[in-house]
């Protein structure tokens, strides 16, 4: 049963849902203009989306933010402080998000408002020590933005705060429950006032991270510990382990258990997909292209699966089920990622196609995404020795080094034509120049999908139309790998909506039938089974 005052709220916002000619007060805090990305002086306005957002926020004290990327997340959370600081103005807030986004949060919030005590906490001990003497002593509007990593080097001398509202960017970096992070997380939501969780993907790969995400902002929504709640909501088998025990795996769900788990968090969770809301973006064309391997790559790739792989050092490695995928997508990829950087790669001869005279983006601005950023060292001299201009986004850039990187690329006037970004280092970018997106590898993640996705499809594009083009070698673990991944959109879009719309739809995602199985704990035994009997049938 829902608190009356909250079946109450949760009654009012319903309505609001349904209304697209919202307005609102513009809070004196809000600044009147601001710059956009094309450099012009714009206003400052909510869309209706934007402040239905804001009304959900200041009648619900938890909350998950789940808008698509690109919606603006980040100036929904910030006008509904100042709605907050306009009748508290000695509110406190804290801002937690991924390291390379921090500096970011601190510009868009000198972007979109005023007179604000804006301190920004990283660096070292003794700067991250003065940053909270800053925030503690700090009267007025004030706002501490710190990392993860951060807050759980520092969680003792921050563990005594409470009564602040708690904004927990990227809100998946929690969703295991067994972690460090979630649990200093789910102390600083339970010491504060109100918990807001932004993220666009709820859901990446099971249940479970759901239920770890509300276990931080709304602990009392899923009563049970994790295993019984494993037991209410998901199918599940007896596994042993390599030590010979027996564990529960999840395989699969039940589209009842699954409505269960959206009736629980709807009062509690609001996020809108892009094409819903924002009519002005453009339609996205999803593209497979098939390609070969070389037969140095179909050596290797045999040698992989046997298990005992030769590196280019000579060294011969064990291959385990899990390594063997690995090694497999580092074959297709690129022998230079086993340590063979003289071989050549139909991936990449295929990209450079792409992008060069004849190809269809050539004298585009396209994103190329990998795994691995070994790959991006090979590639990037490889590119340009085709006159092609790169730049570079993967987590071992620091700060200044990753703005110049997105600032060139969005840049129109510049000669930089190609971006390359890791999951490490796509985070908080946006990229909306780009007119395709090219995935060398795919992530397993369909939530990483959405979110790299997100880098490109994004309010601010100067495209009719945008491509997502997947390189994947014909019989190998990319097939493998694209199976897997769409198995969990089902899952995703079941909770959340559906998030990538395209002129394909059809053939991107099936309709959920009755009962939804797939494997999740055991899908790599599952996808080494399926390699083994891809190379036997080549």
């Amino acid at each position: 049963m829902l608190d009356p005052s909250v079946e109450a709220a949760h009654a009012k916002l319903l309505k609001v849902r349904e209304r697209t000619d919202l307005t609102i007060r513009k809070s004196p805090m809000l600044n009147d203009t601001f710059i956009n990305l094309a450099g012009d002086e714009a206003e400052v306005k909510l869309r209706y989306y934007q402040i239905q957002m804001v009304v959900h926020l200041m009648l619900m004290p938890r909350f998950v933010v789940g808008d698509d990327t690109g919606l603006g997340k980040t100036v929904e959370t910030i006008a509904a402080l100042c709605y907050l600081w306009e009748k508290e103005p000695n509110l406190k807030a804290i801002v937690l998000t991924k390291k390379a986004a921090v500096v970011q949060w601190a510009g868009e919030f000198k972007k979109f408002a005023h007179g604000i005590n804006i301190v920004v906490c990283k660096g070292t001990p003794q700067q991250r020590a003065k940053a909270r003497e800053m925030y503690e002593k700090a009267t007025g509007p004030t706002v501490l933005i710190m990392g993860h990593r951060s807050a759980v080097q520092d969680f003792r001398r921050i563990q005594a705060w409470q009564g602040y509202v708690f904004v927990a960017d990227e809100a998946t970096v929690f969703k295991n429950p067994k972690t460090q992070i979630h649990q200093v997380c789910r102390h600083l939501g339970q010491q504060a006032s109100r918990a807001w969780g932004l993220t666009a993907t709820l859901i990446k790969n099971n249940l479970v991270e759901g239920y770890g995400i509300y276990k931080v902002l709304i602990p009392d929504l899923f009563p049970e510990a994790m295993t019984p709640f494993i037991r209410n909501y998901c199918l599940t088998r007896l596994q042993r382990t390599n030590r010979g025990r027996m564990v529960s795996v999840i395989t699969g769900y039940k589209k009842s258990d699954i409505d269960r788990f959206r009736e629980k968090i709807e009062p509690f969770y609001l996020g809108r997909p892009k094409h819903a809301v924002a009519s002005e973006l453009p339609p996205l064309t999803v593209r497979e292209i098939m390609v070969g391997m070389t037969d140095f790559q179909h050596g290797k790739y045999q040698e992989a699966l046997s298990g005992l792989l030769q590196l280019g050092t000579g060294e011969e490695k064990e291959v385990s089920k899990l390594t063997a995928i690995t090694y497999c997508q580092e074959i297709v990829n690129h022998p230079c990622l086993i340590g063979h950087p003289d071989y050549g790669s139909e991936k990449m001869e295929t990209l450079i196609d792409l992008l060069t005279p004849g190809g269809d983006f050539h004298d585009e601005k396209v994103i190329v995404f990998t795994r691995f950023r070994r790959l991006v060292d090979h590639a990037i001299p490889l590119l340009e020795k085709e006159g092609i201009k790169c730049v570079r986004v993967t987590g071992s850039e620091n700060e200044e080094q990753r703005q110049a990187a997105m600032d060139d690329f969005q840049d129109p006037n510049s000669d930089v034509r190609v971006i390359w970004i890791t999951m490490a280092g796509g985070d908080a970018i946006n990229l909306q120049a780009a007119k395709a997106l090219v995935f060398f590898d795919t992530p397993w993640s369909a939530g990483d999908l959405i979110q790299i996705l997100g880098r490109m499809i994004r309010i601010g594009s100067i495209h009719d139309r945008v491509y997502a083009l997947h390189l994947i070698a014909r019989k190998t673990v990319d097939e493998r790998v694209m199976q897997v991944q769409k198995k969990k959109m089902k899952l995703v879009e079941a909770i959340i909506g559906k998030r990538i719309k395209g002129e394909n739809d059809d053939d991107l995602m099936a309709e959920l039938g009755e009962d939804v199985e797939f494997a999740v704990t055991g899908e790599v035994t599952e996808i080494f089974g399926k390699l083994k009997e891809d190379a036997a049938g080549r």
